[in-house]
């Protein structure tokens, strides 16, 4: 695979990330990892590598607050951390997209592949980008949450309380500072992080797709996400994957692949391949 580190720099800091590319002309996928997630996450660079084969470039990215430096696996910016919210994610994903034509050449294609909860900065992210005339030819989610707001309750009472909230990372044993900014972007999502309201404004071809296992994120959020957008987007397709967990039942570090995220990255690919 032809890859290559590439670093933007903006407002909110530095996106680090890598560039897989299969060709100016290829059509090209931005991988968006989700809460605690990074461009060497268990399965991503795996996801990359297939897509190359395929015949598609792809650049997957570490937020300016995700807290994850270059190749790292562990979280070692617990300031900027707790600083991360979804308004940084969506305005780093912005800088990407307005950057495309500068970094990446003549991609025949874009599209945004997102999963869990990365897919909120996403879709809100996507309807930004297309009132700011950028064109996206689609979206893939994977894993994806229907709203900003799944908290147990009393977690986000004691987070209120505190103004910060210490979730242990179960892979890493840290606690993880949860700032006070994305508490009330929860709090306040139904007027402002609005899933529903932006994907029902998306007019792009839109895959979504979940295992029937996510112990995470249940299934049940994919089909309220396909719902509220089948009748208005005659381009939105559902994919269950029967068996298939959170990370289709791989883990991190990476040890080998499963027939769940073969299936995933085989209906992504074919996917793609479909979009005119």
């Amino acid at each position: 695979m032809r890859k290559e580190k590439l670093i933007l720099h903006h407002t909110n800091g530095t996106i680090e990330g890598i560039y897989s590319n299969a060709g100016s002309t290829s059509p090209l996928v931005i991988i968006i990892n989700g809460h605690n997630g990074f461009y060497n996450y268990g399965m991503f660079p795996y996801i990359q590598q297939k897509l190359f084969e395929s015949g598609i470039s792809s650049y997957s990215f570490n937020f300016s607050h995700g807290g994850v430096i270059g190749d790292a696996d562990v979280f070692e910016n617990l300031e900027k951390y707790e600083r991360n919210c979804m308004r940084l994610e969506t305005e780093d994903l912005l800088c990407i997209l307005h950057n495309i034509k500068k970094e990446f050449n003549s991609h025949s294609k874009l599209f945004l592949f997102t999963h869990s909860l990365g897919g909120v900065p996403t879709i809100l992210g996507a309807t930004k980008a297309i009132e700011e005339k950028i064109e996206i030819d689609g979206m893939i989610l994977v894993s994806t949450v229907k709203t900003l707001n799944f908290w147990p309750p009393q977690m986000l009472t004691d987070w209120a309380m505190a103004g910060v909230y210490f979730k242990k990372n179960n892979r890493t044993n840290q606690e993880l500072p949860q700032g006070f900014e994305f508490l009330q972007e929860i709090i306040n999502c139904e007027e402002d992080w609005n899933v529903k309201e932006a994907i029902q404004l998306l007019n792009i071809p839109i895959l979504i797709i979940h295992g029937s296992n996510d112990e995470a994120v249940p299934a049940e959020h994919a089909a309220s996400l396909f719902l509220w957008i089948k009748k208005s987007n005659t381009n939105a397709r559902l994919k269950i994957i029967p068996d298939a967990t959170h990370t289709f039942n791989t883990k991190h570090p990476f040890e080998k692949t499963s027939k769940e995220l073969e299936e995933l990255i085989k209906t992504t690919v074919e996917w793609i391949r479909t979009i005119n």
